[in-house]
């Protein structure tokens, strides 16, 4: 057995169809709205029909040569090549798989909807009436009907089950059950046993003997990410799988491999830092700007910043070459993110063999939290609408921080450094919110493991009058630094500046003077103990707002007690994240960390007039 690609760069593929004859197959792209065929032997596409709306399959009457196709937005529709389509039926909620049954000279499409868990009968010969069959069905999205056109068989998401549907009276019952993301159907050559996808995280192909028992064995362990339609020729030797990114072909007895198409151009350069959604970044060692393009083949690849939950677009060059003919290709990319979105483009040439640029969108909003993310772009173009063969033009992993907000101060006169991003959006990961965000990073610091309190002194280390960040990343980072000691000042500097960089807005802001302390736990310490004996002359950590005692703080200096009496033992560790400051009557940070004194809690004033945001060097 072996599994071979048969056309590589699909935008989202779900369904597939083979003709009798096995020589075409049609499949659809989800992402990009399209209907394409492909001659199986050549690996040669021509593009049927755009402007779909999220397709989920298509199906192939092989005696009219009409197609249908189930479009996510509700509707089943007929597709009339490079013309149109019009529609058949308004099932509604999410179709996917279709079937189509003919009996008695009359046609009748089948089709299961996920949203709200019905078998629906669509009836062709009556200008596409609905029937409901049953109900209650658990996410469904495969289906297949026995020849006898009594039973469907239909694979439901939540339950992981394939289920016997009575037509006639819609009464239903599990065959099978703890399948894995099982997805669309197909009847092997027998008619008593299905093939049927199973997406990720197992990507394989199982065929279901309906038995009684019914029997799960596996045909192909090992296909592309995200399988979804299955369509065998006539005698099971070769199983066609469309995939999210490719339609690849299983076979028992070989397949004359195909000959990938040859580009016709290659990428050039990206330029990331494009359009608003970008945040310009600069080299700190060099204090030089990251260059655009920050992707140049073979010279360079930079890293790229974008705002969450926007939708990026991207500047392309191409570079021609030997097999380029003048012509409208299909340019666009599949990926980690799910890849660019492909558009049609007749490109030009300079007499240095670039084109002029060319705007690109990705194919999805980024996500809408803080994110260091490793996104692979893999690029392909084919001239359309063809019949011809897709080719690879070029292919990179590109490093995106992904951010909540632009940067607030000390960063609006400073360009955002690229190392500084690189550790705050991976301590930050996940974060959907300020608050969020600021908690991972305090946390991450705390936890670092390489820095620790100065408590022989208490003195500020990496910079009183600015923050010395270059040495504070080098130390955070595996590096010497300005060494291991560090106090208040220098965590409220880190934490802040780093959570600021990614759109959060803290101030560095101090508590005074001269009071008492609880035992503490200090960051690089795990023993509980009041420092220097007796307390602080003064206490800095990030602040939010005014910086009063009526606004919240986070502490990655130390941790204070949890429980009912922070001045006794036994003590609960408690790092302060988004804690009120408070006053002394109620059990906030400011009691938690110093005792109910005249010398403690009394003396521990904020003081907002510290407040500020030091530059950095």
């Amino acid at each position: 057995m072996q599994i071979s690609d048969i056309v590589l760069g699909l935008a989202a593929g779900v369904g597939v169809r083979l003709s009798p004859d096995g020589k075409t197959a049609y499949y659809v792209e989800w992402s990009i709205g399209t209907l394409c065929k492909v001659e199986v032997q050549t690996g040669m596409v021509t593009t049927v029909m755009t402007g779909l709306e999220y397709p989920e399959d298509v199906l192939v009457d092989w005696d009219t040569n009409e197609i249908f196709v189930s479009e996510r937005t509700g509707s089943v529709v007929q597709v009339f090549e490079r013309e149109g389509k019009r529609d058949i039926a308004e099932p509604g909620y999410a179709p996917h798989q279709l079937a189509l049954v003919k009996q008695a000279g009359n046609r009748f499409l089948y089709v299961v909807c996920y949203d709200s868990g019905r078998l629906i009968r669509i009836d062709l010969n009556s200008g596409g009436a609905l029937q409901p069959i049953g109900g209650g069905l658990g996410h469904p999205v495969g289906l297949v009907i026995d020849a006898a056109h009594k039973f469907a068989y239909v694979t439901e998401q939540d339950t992981g089950s394939l289920t016997q549907i009575e037509l006639a009276s819609g009464a239903a019952q599990k065959l099978h059950t703890g399948m894995v993301a099982p997805f669309y159907l197909a009847w092997d050559k027998t008619a008593a046993g299905i093939f049927c996808v199973q997406r990720d995280p197992l990507n394989r192909v199982v065929n279901l003997q309906l038995g009684p028992p019914v029997v799960m064995n596996t045909v192909a362990n090992g296909l592309a990410w995200r399988p979804s339609g299955v369509a065998p020729n006539s005698n099971d030797s070769l199983i066609y799988v469309c995939s999210d990114r490719e339609l690849e072909v299983i076979s028992f007895n070989g397949v004359p491999p195909i000959e990938p198409g040859r580009p016709p151009f290659e990428i050039h350069s990206i330029k990331f830092n494009y359009r608003e959604h970008s945040i310009p970044l600069q080299n700190h060692l060099t204090h030089t700007p990251i260059p655009v393009p920050e992707f140049q083949r073979g010279v360079r690849n930079e890293p790229a910043c974008y705002l969450a939950g926007s939708l990026p677009h991207i500047e392309v060059v191409l570079r021609q070459l030997p097999a380029f003919v003048p012509g409208t290709y299909r340019i666009g990319g599949t990926g980690s993110h799910g890849g660019v979105r492909y558009k049609d483009v007749a490109p030009t040439f300079n007499a240095n063999g670039l084109s002029n640029p060319i705007d690109f969108e990705l194919m999805w909003p980024l996500p809408a939290s803080v994110e260091r993310a490793d996104v692979s772009i893999d690029w392909y173009a084919r001239l359309t609408p063809g019949p011809a063969k897709t080719a690879a033009i070029g292919s990179a992993i590109h490093r995106f921080y992904i951010i909540l907000a632009r940067p607030t101060a000390p960063w609006t006169n400073e360009t955002p450094w690229a190392a500084a991003l690189d550790l705050a959006c991976g301590w930050a990961a996940g974060a959907s919110n300020v608050d969020d965000a600021t908690r991972h990073i305090t946390e991450r610091y705390n936890g670092s493991g390489v820095v620790s309190y100065d408590t022989i002194s208490g003195s500020t280390m990496y910079g009183w009058t600015t923050f010395n960040l270059t040495e504070m990343l080098e130390r955070l980072t595996g590096g010497v630094g300005l060494g291991e000691k560090v106090n208040c000042t220098d965590s409220a500097n880190t934490v802040s500046t780093l959570a600021n960089l990614i759109g959060c807005d803290l101030w560095q802001s101090r508590m005074e003077s001269h009071f008492a302390l609880n035992p503490v736990i200090a960051i690089g310490y795990n023993v509980w103990e009041v420092p220097f004996g007796s307390g602080f002359s003064y206490h800095e950590v990030p602040w939010k707002g005014a910086c009063t005692q009526n606004e919240n703080i986070f502490d990655g200096c130390l941790k204070v007690d949890a429980d009912a009496d922070p001045t006794q033992p036994p003590h609960t560790p408690l790092l302060p994240t988004n804690m009120l400051f408070g006053d002394c009557s109620a059990m906030n940070y400011r009691k938690r960390l110093c005792p109910s004194t005249t010398g403690g809690c009394s003396a521990c004033q904020a003081q907002p007039g510290t407040r500020k945001r030091r530059a950095v060097i």
